[in-house]
């Protein structure tokens, strides 16, 4: 009965490790929602979980050594956790209304609002985790009486319960969370909590039977004969704080590795659930098979694998392998882009005509598991092995195994705030890893040399390692394991550019690297490709200067400040390129703009984008007020409302971005709103699908009376109010005009109110119909997050989703303000009539464009006729501009002009104007309008048609004397106020709007 009951035993803990995984995911998913997806929000929640954990196992563990009936305590540990899972949602009913009163008497101070999330989090999840930390104690202690050997028990539960957070991990990422809602995958683990106890108490009601094996308590303790001499406890206290070392250690390396991995398999929830399953699998398999081998090699009846110096020694050898398999797995990022392209090709190759997405994650486990494995399973040898070290030493089972467990657990604790903030703070990835590496294999080494040659050994070892330590960073070039220009150019949706090692070099070679930071939140860069800057985060390009990129980004601006009728506050949430910001800014109503950035990082990458976003952030504005934190969280917790609610474009196929296009974010949006107020939100057409598409809109619809779609070229935008949206044309024309909107509107085709309204597809009714059937995404059934990422790659989406779009296109006449006079109403009937009539005709060519069928028969009839009735159609002149796009030619310097500046530390610079031609053939051309000093483009002009040289050369003449005079205005202006040259952030800006404004004449 005794290897029955501890088979059955093994089962229910199986259970148990899967729902404690899935109350992991799931409790920290709810309290993100009320604290926000910062990093530090999130690592606190984390650091409650894992407190509980290690005062569970060591208070409960302290308790159990001379109690009878351990099982029935375990399953009411079980039912304790279920009962307060239960009192967990409870909670979460209230806690956002009192957080948000508690948090508005200092929205804005980290240290408060740590303080109430850790006082939140304590009373939500103190009571469950601490009954889950102190299961394993107790069961080990139970089963080492039904059968000895504390080390075997211990492997194989540990085992168990963390190959069942594995499942657990797996059913919750890839099933539940999709399939179900947050709520029915709280109570599958309430349930699974509920079986487990029910099952153990009655288990053990069978074993108290007189035909039961349990062993009473003093019998079950074999060390109790065990002595340990006074003079030789230090290498016992170097494995207990060893343990502890091993989950700093283990934590540091989870956190570091994923933040590079999750750049190859991408930062969906599907990525970041593949790396904690190939983690943990890891864990657990190294801990079942130190069971399996001390069974097999005959030693297990002793309690111990082998004496106790043997014991001790073996830990310190597996803390030097966990450090030495870290460094091997560690030393792969360097041909990590070819390793992932060669499995991606690979897997598809092998199953040509299967799901393209699960295919795409299969490749993806396989990468993560080959690199995450073999340490992690060290990493779950040294629990066990450790724990029966540790229970020779205290002469106990339960005590032993909790003291063990919360070392390990608080050493983790340390590894993930630690890592997460200090050492990539201070060190970046790379160097924190090899820190972390050296104390791994260091610390093994003291444990070794502690039992091999005595203290002189281990003073004289732990100096030789904290030199070691010291390599990193002193000398951080001395030691280089990958170069991290790698990752600032890396694109994980596009593995097949990486295929070989020369493709990368070459990639590097061609690639200027603007900025590059690891940041606690995510790694960016801003990477210049010949007259293209690129914003990259965790993989993914999220902005470039890309003609059809700024038009999405400066609409997201303009759009919401045109039609709002006095936007003096505004609310920017997301940085990226700091287009859609610097678009707000201009407009001279504007008295105060919030900008939210839950990456504080990405500020640098902006300041590169200066010259497109009117050096926003490169330079003092008093109007503007930056907040680092998540911005839905921010508009929970603010007092503050606005007339204007826009963000910068976030995918919500990222982790944690569906939140943003949840109907809960939407009403927290209308309740900032002033009256009046706009809320005005990017629809990504490209990576959705038709339903996940028109569940943005209908999410949207849900929470605002009065909606518009404006569609640019590859992007589609949506305006929303709960006040009615009436455009008043000669308003609109007026704010138009002024210098600076203008400037950027002309970039985008729409520097008239005409023009601008010409990108109008639908109001209130048409977003009525188009999402008819659109499923709501909520916090809970997180449709979306789970949904979206199914269709990366997916690049036809785009155009499928554009004409579905365009075929509920409606005028935007019924959407204007109607003139006083019979006769201005009919010509204004008259003139729309005829735009709707173009738009109609344009929408075939755009969406031809878009499938790439722009040299087609049927592109070439539709464009000659838009060229004869309506060829000033704005968005037609955007798809013929977009069509015609050309790359390749050398460039050639025409004219060159050299200025003195200041730079943003008021340092004089040199900066080198010039006009660049980059022909293609004999009857196609690009001018460029470049500074080369800084990179920074002003403006790009395409040029058709042979014998163009004179033209060319008179309108570089024109644009060169336009630079010199306002040079020369400047120059004068900062004489007069005693500089020695004028800002870069002047008179960039100037040329900027001078040059567009002679492009757009032609």
């Amino acid at each position: 009965m005794g290897r029955a009951a501890i088979i059955l035993t093994y089962s229910i803990f199986f259970l148990s490790g899967s729902a404690a995984l899935i109350y992991e995911i799931v409790w920290t998913r709810y309290l993100s929602l009320v604290f926000g997806g910062s990093h530090l929000a999130v690592t606190t929640v984390l650091t409650v979980f894992m407190t509980g954990l290690a005062l569970g196992s060591y208070f409960i563990g302290r308790k159990i050594d001379n109690r009878k009936h351990l099982l029935s305590l375990f399953g009411y540990l079980e039912l304790g956790t279920g009962a307060s899972a239960l009192l967990f949602a409870g909670l979460m009913k209230v806690y956002p209304q009192v957080y948000v009163v508690l948090a508005q008497f200092a929205p804005e101070s980290t240290g408060y609002l740590t303080f109430i999330r850790v006082t939140f989090a304590v009373i939500a999840l103190i009571v469950p985790t601490t009954l889950m930390g102190g299961t394993l104690p107790v069961l080990t202690g139970f089963t080492s009486r039904l059968m000895s050997g504390a080390s075997i028990r211990l492997s194989f539960l540990y085992g168990c319960n963390t190959i069942g957070a594995v499942f657990g991990a797996a059913a919750t990422g890839f099933v539940m969370l999709r399939s179900f809602s947050m709520g029915k995958t709280l109570l599958t683990a309430v349930a699974i909590n509920l079986f487990v106890g029910i099952a153990a108490i009655m288990l053990q009601r069978i074993l108290a039977k007189p035909a039961g094996e349990e062993l009473q308590p003093d019998q079950g303790t074999e060390f109790a004969q065990v002595t340990v001499a006074p003079d030789n406890l230090l290498p016992f206290r170097l494995v207990i704080w060893g343990i502890g070392v091993s989950g700093f250690c283990a934590m540091g390396y989870e956190v570091l590795w994923s933040r590079i991995l999750s750049v190859a398999v991408g930062a969906s929830a599907y990525g970041f659930t593949l790396l904690l399953m190939a983690f943990l699998s890891g864990i657990g398999l190294g801990s079942a098979a130190y069971g399996i081998f001390c069974r097999v090699s005959g030693r297990w009846r002793r309690g111990f694998t082998t004496a106790a110096d043997g014991a001790i020694t073996a830990f310190g050898w597996v803390q030097v392998a966990i450090g030495a398999t870290a460094l091997l797995a560690t030393m792969q990022f360097r041909i990590l882009p070819t390793y992932v392209a060669f499995l991606r090709s690979y897997i598809l190759g092998v199953f040509p005509g299967g799901d393209q997405f699960q295919l795409v994650q299969l490749a993806n486990f396989i990468l993560v598991f080959s690199i995450m494995f073999v340490p992690a399973f060290f990493m779950g040898v040294a629990i066990p092995l450790a724990g029966g070290i540790h229970c020779r030493y205290r002469r106990t089972v339960g005590f032993a195994v909790g003291e063990l467990l919360s070392f390990n657990t608080v050493g983790a604790i340390f590894g993930a705030g630690v890592s997460g903030y200090l050492l990539m703070y201070l060190f970046g990835i790379q160097r924190s890893l090899q820190l972390i590496i050296l104390l791994n294999i260091g610390y093994g080494c003291l444990v070794i040399a502690s039992i091999k040659w005595g203290k002189t050994a281990v003073w004289l070892t732990t100096v030789v390692a904290l030199a070691a330590l010291m390599v990193p960073v002193a000398a951080p070039e001395s030691w280089r394991l990958w170069n991290p220009k790698m990752y600032a150019i890396y694109q994980s949706n596009k593995p097949e550019a990486y295929g070989s090692s020369d493709e990368f070099n070459e990639m590097l070679a061609n690639m200027n690297i603007r900025y590059y930071a690891e940041g606690a939140q995510s790694i960016v860069s801003a990477i210049q490709s010949a007259d293209v800057l690129f914003f990259i985060t965790n993989g993914r390009v999220e902005a470039s200067n890309t003609h059809h990129d700024m038009q999405c980004q400066y609409v997201l601006g303009h759009l919401p400040m045109l039609l709002h009728k006095n936007p003096r506050r505004v609310f920017v949430l997301g940085t990226g390129s700091g287009m859609t910001l610097g678009a707000v800014s201009v407009h001279p109503a504007v008295e105060k703009i919030t900008l939210a950035e839950i990456e504080p990082q990405v500020l640098g990458v902006a300041k590169t984008f200066g010259i497109d976003n009117h050096y926003i952030l490169n330079k003092p504005d008093p109007r503007l007020k930056i907040v680092f934190n998540d911005g839905r969280n921010y508009l929970l917790t603010t007092k503050d409302k606005f007339d204007v609610i826009t963000a910068d474009p976030v995918h919500p196929w990222f982790s944690g971005a569906g939140y943003l296009y949840s109907t809960e974010y939407f009403r927290l949006a209308a309740q900032r709103l002033n009256p009046g107020g706009i809320i005005c939100q990017w629809l990504p057409l490209y990576e959705l699908t038709d339903e996940n598409l028109k569940s943005v809109v209908r999410t949207i619809r849900e929470n605002f009376a009065y909606t518009m779609i404006w569609v640019t070229h590859y992007d589609a935008e949506i305006i929303a109010s709960n006040s009615p949206l009436l455009i008043n044309e000669q308003e609109l024309e007026q704010r138009i005009s002024a210098w600076q909107v203008l400037g950027d509107m002309r970039q985008i085709k729409m520097g008239s109110a005409e023009d601008f309204l010409s990108y109008f597809v639908m109001g209130t009714e048409g977003t009525r119909a188009y999402s008819r059937g659109g499923r709501i995404n909520t916090d809970d059934n997180l449709y979306l997050e789970f949904s979206a990422p199914r269709s990366i790659g997916m690049e036809y989406l785009r155009a499928a989703n554009l004409a579905e779009i365009l075929r509920n296109r409606e005028s935007v006449l019924p959407y204007l303000s109607k003139p006083q006079d019979e006769a201005g109403r009919v010509r204004q009937q008259a003139k729309w009539g005829g735009i709707y009539r173009a738009a109609l005709l344009e929408d075939r060519a755009h969406v031809l464009d878009v499938e790439g069928k722009s040299m087609t028969y049927e592109f070439a009839e539709i464009a000659s006729e838009l060229e004869n009735r309506y060829p000033r159609y704005a968005p037609w002149r955007y798809t013929k501009e977009e069509s015609g796009s050309i790359r390749g030619g050398d460039p050639r310097i025409l004219k060159e002009q050299e200025l003195t500046l200041l730079d943003e530390k008021g340092a004089l610079v040199k900066a080198e104007f010039l006009a660049v031609i980059v022909r293609k053939n004999s009857k196609s051309a690009r001018l460029f309008f470049v500074d080369d000093n800084t990179q920074t483009v002003f403006a790009k002009l395409r040029v058709r048609g042979a014998s163009r040289d004179a033209y060319i050369d008179s309108l570089t003449s024109d644009i060169m004397k336009g630079v010199h005079e306002i040079y020369g205005d400047e120059l004068a202006k900062a004489a007069a106020t005693g500089q020695t040259a004028p800002s870069m952030f002047t008179v960039f800006p100037r040329f900027k709007t001078m040059i567009e404004a002679r492009i757009d004449q032609e």
